[in-house]
């Protein structure tokens, strides 16, 4: 069985900021308001949403959040409550790692005097120790739970792609010794044809989930991965929804993207639309049953990357025609 990891890591983020939230705000939590301030953080914290021309991360934060207080409150009678609640994020975006913790002692006292003295929330008494307890805790689990898909059999083995910004390409090397008895051809075939090759991509998949999780934590949403997809797997319905279940998340299936040839477009072309429509995003390979012509080159506009092996016959024809080509490309492969 395979796992959303996103889905299961965001799970924890809630769980996190909800007893965060339950312990500031005391007698006057609420948790439905709470929920919703909750759902707003985490659509700007971890899918990117409001305005990124912001300078700061946490700022984009902020102004999101606002704008959901400012929602909530038209329907909402306890204003000072919500507004008390809001003003708790700029403890939060510490708690949870967007902005660094210099001091923690520093920082759960400037927490607890605010919370007193101006946000007349009550007494603090005790408050400080347990919320140095609960970040000590997550921010150890946030590390297990991202090491948990580490092992030391595999290996990811991320490349920059030549002059192209932001794009990384992805394999999985094996990190354990096979009997000497097989060749390096051999060991090749096996590692990278039929079954064990598209078994080969849970491990790559869920382990570059792990790699795009650091990244959102650092607000960093540019970086884009290239990773192998294996055509057998358009033949088995029951494991391509397996294999793909671990990036069916939206912000985990914008920074990856899936290579697939041309030839396994053209046999599989309905699916793979089903697919991009789904949220899945495919950089093709073109081969040399792709016919050059700029009708065919504008279907291909639904693939962010279009890649050209240099022994590709086309390879100059596409080449000549870059002014035309909507897509990024990519010709070290």
């Amino acid at each position: 069985m395979t796992t959303n990891i996103m889905q299961q890591y965001i799970k924890n983020t809630k769980n996190f900021l909800k007893e965060f939230t339950r312990l500031y705000m005391g007698q006057y939590y609420n948790e439905k308001m709470s929920n919703e301030l909750i759902d707003a953080y985490i659509e700007a914290r971890i899918y990117n949403y409001g305005d990124d021309s912001r300078v700061f991360f946490y700022k984009r934060i902020e102004e999101y959040l606002e704008n959901k207080k400012n929602k909530i409150g038209e329907n909402f009678k306890e204003k000072e409550t919500l507004e008390n609640n809001f003003k708790m994020y700029q403890f939060v975006f510490y708690a949870d790692g967007v902005r660094p913790i210099n001091d923690i002692n520093e920082f759960l006292n400037e927490l607890c005097k605010k919370r007193t003295e101006d946000y007349d929330l009550g007494s603090s008494r005790g408050l400080g120790k347990k919320l140095e307890k609960l970040i000590n805790e997550d921010k150890a689990n946030k590390e297990k739970f991202i090491e948990s898909f580490s092992t030391t059999d595999f290996l990811l083995n991320i490349q920059k792609y030549i002059n192209i910004d932001n794009t990384y390409k992805v394999t999985l090397d094996y990190n354990f010794k096979l009997p000497y008895i097989y060749s390096e051809q051999i060991i090749d075939e096996v590692y990278n044809e039929g079954t064990i090759n598209e078994d080969k991509l849970i491990i790559l998949y869920t382990m570059l989930v792990a790699e795009c999780i650091k990244d959102i934590n650092n607000g960093n949403f540019t970086t884009k991965y290239i990773a192998q997809f294996a055509r057998t797997l358009f033949e088995k319905d029951k494991k391509i929804k397996q294999t793909l279940k671990i990036i069916n998340d939206p912000v985990i299936q914008e920074k990856i993207n899936l290579k697939i040839t041309y030839s396994d477009f053209t046999e599989n072309k309905d699916l793979v639309y089903s697919l991009i429509q789904e949220g899945y995003r495919f950089a093709i390979v073109i081969d040399d049953t792709f016919e050059v012509n700029d009708a065919n080159l504008r279907k291909l506009n639904v693939f962010n990357y279009m890649m050209i092996p240099k022994e590709c016959k086309h390879y100059e024809k596409i080449k000549a025609r870059e002014n035309k080509i909507n897509n990024t490309i990519i010709y070290d492969l």
